[in-house]
C-alpha cells in the first residue's frame, strides 16, 4: 500500500512538470512564478520546487533581471530531434493507406516546392483502372486539386507569381474565386482540369506553425468522381489531412 502511493505522488509530480511547461504559448512566452502556480492551481512552494528541477535540466529558465521564466534549450534540442523523426511522409502513410482503402482511388502527397508541388508518396488505387503520377513529378500550383489547395493557403506575393503562370484571363478570374471558396471550405476539387479525364479531391495539411506546405489529394477517372462521390471524399480527405496535421503539432 505505501509502494501505491509513492508510485502515485511521483506520478502527480511528473504530470505537475508537464502542466507547467504547458503554460507557455506563443501568447505568454514568459511567466513569472505567481501567473505558473495560478495556471497550475498549486502553492507557490511546491511550484518553485518543479521550476527548479525543470532548470536543472535545461527545460526552463529564469530571467534573473525580470525573475520570468521562460522554456529552455533542453526543450528546443528535443524539439528538434521530434521534429527530424517526424517526417511528414512516415507521418501520413497509414493514414493514406486507410483512405486509400475506403475510396479505392489513388491517394497521394504532394509537398511544396518553390512555385510548384511534388508528390512524395502515394498509395495506388484498389481498381483496375485507376489515375497515377509520378512520385517526384514537379506539377502546377495553379490547376488541379492539390494544387490549388496548396495555392490558396500561400502569402499574397507567392499567389501573385502563380497568377502569371496562368495562360488565360478567364482562367485566372475562375481561379482567383476559387481559392477564397477553398479557404472557406478547407477542401479543393477538380474535374477534367490538368489532366482530361481525370478527377481529384484535395485538402491542407497544416504544421506546427500553421502554414500549408503539404497536401493530401484522392484522384481517380472523372466517370467515378459523381457528385456524391465526390462530397463524400471531400469529408474523407479532410479528416485524413487534418489527422496528419495534429500529429504534425498543428492546434487550430
Amino acid at each position: 500500500m505505501k509502494e501505491e502511493k509513492k508510485h502515485e505522488a511521483g506520478l502527480r509530480t511528473v504530470q505537475r512538470a508537464i502542466d507547467i511547461l504547458y503554460c507557455f504559448t506563443l501568447e505568454e512566452q514568459e511567466l513569472s512564478l505567481t501567473e505558473i502556480a495560478k495556471k497550475i492551481s498549486l502553492a507557490k512552494s511546491t511550484t518553485t520546487r518543479l521550476l527548479a528541477t525543470l532548470e536543472q535540466n535545461r527545460l526552463i529558465v529564469k530571467d534573473p533581471e525580470t525573475l520570468k521564466y521562460r522554456l529552455g534549450q533542453g526543450l528546443y534540442y528535443l524539439g528538434y530531434i521530434a521534429g527530424k523523426s517526424m517526417e511528414v511522409r512516415e507521418i501520413a502513410r497509414p493514414v493514406m493507406e486507410r483512405l486509400r482503402d475506403e475510396t479505392r482511388e489513388t491517394v497521394n502527397l504532394y509537398v511544396l516546392e518553390q512555385d510548384a508541388r511534388v508528390c512524395i508518396e502515394q498509395c495506388e488505387g484498389l481498381q483496375a483502372l485507376r489515375h497515377m503520377v509520378r512520385i517526384g513529378e514537379r506539377l502546377p500550383l495553379w490547376a488541379g486539386a492539390g494544387g490549388k489547395v496548396l495555392l490558396a493557403y500561400q502569402s499574397p506575393e507567392v499567389q501573385e507569381r502563380i497568377f502569371a503562370q496562368v495562360p488565360t484571363k478567364e482562367r485566372l478570374d475562375r481561379l482567383t474565386a476559387e481559392l477564397e471558396a477553398i479557404r472557406e471550405r478547407g477542401v479543393a476539387s477538380s474535374v477534367d482540369e490538368r489532366e482530361v479525364g481525370s478527377a481529384a479531391v484535395a485538402a491542407p495539411i497544416f504544421d506546427i506553425r500553421g502554414e500549408v506546405g503539404a497536401c493530401l489529394s484522392v484522384s481517380g477517372p472523372a466517370h467515378r468522381f459523381t457528385r456524391e462521390v465526390m462530397e463524400q471524399f471531400e469529408r474523407l480527405v479532410k479528416e485524413g489531412a487534418q489527422a496528419i496535421s495534429e500529429k504534425l503539432g498543428y492546434r487550430p
